[in-house]
């Protein structure tokens, strides 16, 4: 009996455990030229392009302690150069570039011409 009780309690934790989402941490913005750019760990990031929601990778952050504000590594690109944020409509998201970027992966093209000096 005494088993079954500690068994029943152990389902009982992971199940509430289970449901708990970690938060997120808080990444700063700020107004830049017309755009909004993320800061994130030193590093700067402005707005790119509008990407596929399916090809965001895991999240790592949100905007100011929002946590449905959601940002999140793109493919396979290397975070320290390139992530991404959910827009709220349309299921997609926005690519963002951290400002010394200069490599262009083949298929992106900016839509904004902050990006284009």
């Amino acid at each position: 009996m005494k088993r079954v009780c500690v068994g029943v309690l152990l389902c009982a934790l992971l199940l509430c455990s289970c449901g708990k989402q970690q938060e997120l941490p808080a990444l700063e913005t700020f107004m830049g030229d017309g755009y909004v750019a993320i800061v994130w760990e030193g590093r700067t990031y402005v707005p790119f392009c509008v990407v596929s929601k399916e090809d965001c990778a895991e999240p790592f952050g949100c905007i100011r302690g929002d946590q449905e504000d959601i940002v999140c590594v793109y493919k396979d690109y290397a975070p320290e150069e390139w992530i991404a944020n959910y827009l709220t409509t349309e299921g997609g998201a926005i690519l963002f570039k951290e400002v010394g970027v200069t490599q262009i992966p083949d298929g992106l093209e900016s839509e904004y011409e902050w990006n284009k000096k």
